[in-house]
């Protein structure tokens, strides 16, 4: 790679931070960020562990959140990064399907409420391969099979001994 062309990238990188850090600083500037919480993984079914995080709308060290698809209350902590607290619990086993409301309570701020999915209860293993598809393996299709695999093993050890005298 030339010099010329390494230079370019690195300017084009340098730039591109820039303008995204320089629109990040002006969108939180601005005032208009809410706070955001997530459920992970989301949807969760029934009887599963999920992370609970939220991301701003507080400034104490801990915040509680609570719902009825819940086992509890969950305390969140606030992690290294301010301002995004994350805490764990599980979800009920007899949750229904579809959304729910978690109420957030601050100590020092009011109170919000946000939504999350509950999914369905998988039931029944994960079907993989043929599955039961072909019924009909006789002894003719087995020896077909069988040929075909020797005869790939043979072309394999054909082309890797010539390769290997030249």
């Amino acid at each position: 790679m030339t010099t010329m062309r390494v230079a370019r990238i690195l300017a084009t990188a340098a730039l591109s931070s820039l303008a995204i850090g320089a629109g990040a600083t002006t969108a939180h500037a601005g005032g208009t960020s809410q706070p955001t919480f997530t459920v992970s993984p989301s949807p969760a079914p029934p009887g599963s562990s999920v992370t609970l995080s939220l991301n701003g709308g507080c400034q104490a060290s801990t915040v509680t959140a609570s719902s009825g698809a819940f086992t509890g209350s969950v305390t969140l902590t606030r992690g290294t990064t301010t301002g995004i607290y994350r805490g764990t619990t599980t979800i009920r086993g007899d949750a229904r399907a579809g959304s729910h409301s978690v109420n957030i309570t601050c100590p020092n701020g009011s109170p919000s409420t946000f939504t999350f999915r509950v999914g369905t209860t998988p039931s029944g293993g994960t079907t993989g391969g043929l599955g039961g598809s072909i019924t009909d393996m006789d002894a003719p299709k087995i020896a077909t099979g069988a040929a075909l695999v020797t005869l790939a093993a043979a072309g394999t050890t054909l082309v890797l001994r010539r390769r290997a005298k030249n």
